[in-house]
């Protein structure tokens, strides 16, 4: 179960151990939309000092705003494939603005929280004002496989990616690599340079045909929202949900 706090406001509570890590809230799940403002969230995992959570959680919140505001993204993969092997090279690098970051700090607020035996979640709003608490917000499961995963949502004027890793140990970082993976997913479906080369090698018997594929980009993108997210708890699969405005 969760234990709602309210800005910053440590309510008591007993947990339900047996069921904790089924219970989110549900704006880590699905993002709400508010006028007038951004959302991101951020989460650390179990500390036995709740005020280091806190601290660790807000930190990644505000630089999830920051990547929200403006993010370059440098992607490059390298594939060769001979018919008997296929070798991937993949490369992941991201900026972001310290400006904007110190920006973010300034200029943001808390406006909830979620406390589970697993960790700790914080929703931020920015720029910083009085906002609406986000109602029934608390004890959200998982729930069925969402229709995203398969096929990318069609709403007019926007593009979308999913990014998805598995098996890993920390949830904290899975779900920092599957938001990840969904902003370079999302760039791909925006723009992306592709070549192709083809060689033969040829000996006194056998004829070898390889393949070396490169894809890359280099954007600068604006309004990435991670929007969703899902956990297959029978695979141990972490899914995230990207979305930006085409441009």
């Amino acid at each position: 179960m969760i234990i709602r706090i309210l800005r910053f406001i440590f309510l008591p509570a007993i947990i339900n151990l047996a069921l904790a890590q089924e219970f989110i809230p549900s704006w880590f799940q699905q993002l709400p939309e508010m006028p007038d403002a951004r959302l991101a969230v951020g989460y650390s995992g179990k500390y036995v000092n709740d005020n280091q959570a806190r601290s660790d959680a807000l930190e990644l919140a505000r630089k999830n705003m920051t990547k929200q505001i403006s993010i370059r993204l440098a992607f490059d993969l390298e594939e060769l494939s001979d018919g008997r092997l296929r070798l991937l090279n993949p490369s992941f690098k991201e900026y972001i603005s310290g400006g904007i970051l110190q920006t973010v700090t300034a200029n943001s607020v808390v406006i909830d929280s979620a406390l589970t035996e697993d960790g700790y979640f914080i929703l931020l709003a920015y720029p910083a004002s009085e906002y609406r608490l986000i109602l029934d917000a608390g004890d959200k499961t998982w729930g069925a496989r969402p229709d995203w995963i398969e096929n990318l949502p069609n709403e007019k004027g926007f593009v979308f990616g999913v990014g998805m890793v598995a098996r890993y140990r920390s949830w904290i970082r899975a779900w920092y690599d599957a938001d990840e993976y969904a902003r370079f997913d999302l760039g791909k479906n925006l723009q992306i340079k592709a070549e192709s080369v083809h060689a033969t090698q040829r000996d006194n018997r056998t004829t070898i045909e390889s393949v070396i594929l490169k894809q890359t980009y280099d954007l600068t993108l604006k309004d990435v929202t991670i929007v969703a997210r899902w956990f297959d708890i029978e695979n141990n699969a972490y899914y995230s949900l990207s979305r930006a405005p085409r441009q």
